[in-house]
């Protein structure tokens, strides 16, 4: 049903309307977005390929479970709301989508050997250089945190918030809100674990002629090989410090002035 507008006050025709309606229609955006960064193809080149001419491109699971993330999606069952949006998948050409289950088949295929992860993280790496080669800045600032995934899977791990699951450290670009490095870890790694390899990896993902001028992290990183490494780098840092003992008489040594 469509309403129209008349002239002279708010009120309104009903009409009936065999017009198919979009109710995801932001969606368009992301995958604009995707086809200007060449995203299908980076996808369909890096990860591994189907067995078989008649089965789906990696493209084809990937773009789903982007779409599905942005319009709100946590599980796999929420990709049938997608496949319900008929007048979307017909603007973006997907005729075909794989079934939730097919989908789930496919993730866990990717995760077994590794290569999985590796390609999306060659994707990732061409999705930074394309973005960061459109933004006009040099600098910028250096976002890392742990963030716990809850997962009832056999091989889950205790995390410190008590619950199963796993804890992947990320690094935000803040200014663009861009995922710089990613490292998947199970659920009982310390966040601070090899906190100086992950930052040397997000820092060799700049591309050339731009550089990571400010990092920020919690106390997981309160570390003199962290702190080293900013200083070496000449990266102006700002670490949360617990107020332990040493560290409150530090403070009470710092003068007024200062």
């Amino acid at each position: 049903m469509v309403a129209k507008l008349r002239r002279g006050g708010l009120r309104f025709k009903v009409e009936g309307s065999s017009e198919p309606l979009i109710a995801r229609a932001g969606l368009i955006l992301p995958y604009e977005m995707s086809e200007a960064l060449k995203l299908w193809k980076v996808i369909d080149r890096e990860l591994p390929s189907p067995g078989s001419g008649r089965g789906y491109k990696p493209s084809q699971f990937v773009m789903p479970l982007l779409l599905t993330l942005h319009g709100g999606g946590k599980k796999l069952e929420d990709l049938r709301e997608l496949r319900g949006e008929v007048s979307l998948r017909q603007l973006l050409g997907m005729k075909e989508l794989p079934a939730s289950c097919t989908i789930g088949d496919w993730l866990r295929r990717m995760g077994q050997d590794g290569r999985g992860l590796s390609g999306l993280g060659k994707v990732n790496q061409h999705l930074v250089a394309e973005v960061l080669k459109r933004d006009p800045s040099t600098g910028y600032t250096l976002d890392s945190d742990a963030t716990v995934i809850e997962a009832e899977k056999e091989a889950a791990q205790w995390t410190y918030k008590k619950e199963k699951g796993y804890q992947p450290l990320l690094g935000f670009l803040f200014e663009l809100g861009l995922v710089l490095g990613d490292e998947f870890r199970d659920g009982n790694v310390p966040a601070g674990a090899g906190a100086v390899e992950f930052l040397e990896r997000c820092w060799r993902m700049m591309p050339q002629g731009k550089r990571i001028e400010y990092y920020r992290s919690d106390s997981a990183c309160y570390q003199a090989k962290v702190i080293n490494w900013c200083f070496e780098h000449k990266v102006l840092f700002s670490i949360t410090a617990d107020q332990d003992k040493a560290v409150r008489e530090a403070i009470k040594t710092i003068k007024e002035e200062e």
